[in-house]
């Protein structure tokens, strides 16, 4: 019997994670509020240099008042030259993305992004 619980309870478990997949590593912790939903303020904008898209985020390289750096944000759908509104978010300094195998001196996660005018 204790065997069958075992079994229930790591079957259970790994639902869990497959439902939920993990966050890029190094990404700040995300609750499990929809992040796509986040009425954090935009307050910085940039124009789109160029885009990586990466499962559920998306790495914008953003031009804002003659410096350029890398934001990235729950995915959305944005291309070189658009203009980009966003929250501030957490700065993580020499940031390595296994997903995208790829270094980065420094990035922005935010909560909130939004291509406009």
């Amino acid at each position: 019997m204790k065997t069958v619980i075992a079994v229930l309870v790591l079957a259970a478990a790994s639902g869990a994670a497959l439902a939920n997949p993990p966050a890029p590593s190094g990404h700040p912790p995300m609750g499990a509020a929809d992040m796509s939903k986040s009425t954090a303020p935009l307050t910085q904008t940039g124009k789109v240099v160029s885009v990586l898209d990466a499962k559920q985020f998306t790495y914008l390289e953003v031009k804002n008042g003659g410096k350029t750096r890398w934001v990235v944000s729950p995915a959305i759908a944005a291309k070189a030259g658009d203009t980009v509104h966003y929250a501030n978010g957490q700065v993580m300094t020499k940031f390595h993305s296994k997903l995208l195998n790829r270094d980065f001196t420094d990035v922005l996660f935010t909560t909130h992004a939004v291509v406009g005018k």
